[in-house]
C-alpha cells in the first residue's frame, strides 16, 4: 500500500493539489482583474459624467452670451433709431421753419405790392376791391399763393 501511495496516490495528489492552487491562483487573478475593470469603469463613468456637466456648463454659457449679444445689439440698433428719429425730426422742423419764413416773407411781398397798386390808383372802394381780386387771381394762376 505504501507503494501504491508512493506511485499512484502522491503523484496524483502532487498534481490536483497544484491544479487546485493553479486554478485557485487564476481565480483570484481574475477576480483581481475584475475588481480592476469595474475601477476603471467607475472612473470612466466619473469622467464622462464630469465631461457632461462641462458640456451643460459651456452650453449654458454660450446660450448666455448669445442672449446677452442679442440684447446689446437690440439696445444698440434702440439708440440708433432714437438718434435717426431725432435727427429727421430736426430737420423736418427746419424745413418746416424755413417754409413759414419764405412763406412770410411771400406774403410781406404781396402785401407792399398791393398796397402800393393801391396807392397809386388812388380809386374808389370798387376798383380796390376789384384790384385785389386780380392780384390774387394773378398770384393764384402763377401758383404764388
Amino acid at each position: 500500500m505504501f507503494l501504491m501511495y508512493r506511485l499512484l496516490y502522491k503523484p496524483y495528489f502532487d498534481i490536483t493539489d497544484k491544479r487546485k492552487k493553479e486554478v485557485e491562483k487564476n481565480l483570484n487573478e481574475a477576480e483581481k482583474l475584475r475588481l480592476e475593470a469595474q475601477s476603471k469603469k467607475e472612473e470612466l463613468d466619473k469622467q464622462l459624467a464630469e465631461a457632461d456637466d462641462k458640456r451643460r456648463e459651456i452650453l449654458a454659457n454660450a446660450d448666455e452670451q448669445a442672449k446677452s449679444i442679442v440684447k446689446s445689439a437690440q439696445q444698440e440698433a434702440e439708440e440708433q433709431r432714437k438718434i435717426i428719429l431725432a435727427k429727421a425730426e430736426k430737420e423736418a422742423e427746419d424745413i418746416k421753419e424755413s417754409a413759414a419764413r419764405e412763406l412770410q416773407s411771400r406774403i410781406v411781398s404781396l402785401a407792399v405790392a398791393i398796397s402800393s397798386m393801391i396807392l397809386k390808383e388812388q380809386i374808389d372802394k370798387k376798383k380796390n376791391e376789384e384790384l385785389i381780386r386780380r392780384a390774387i387771381n394773378s398770384l393764384k394762376d402763377k401758383g404764388e399763393l
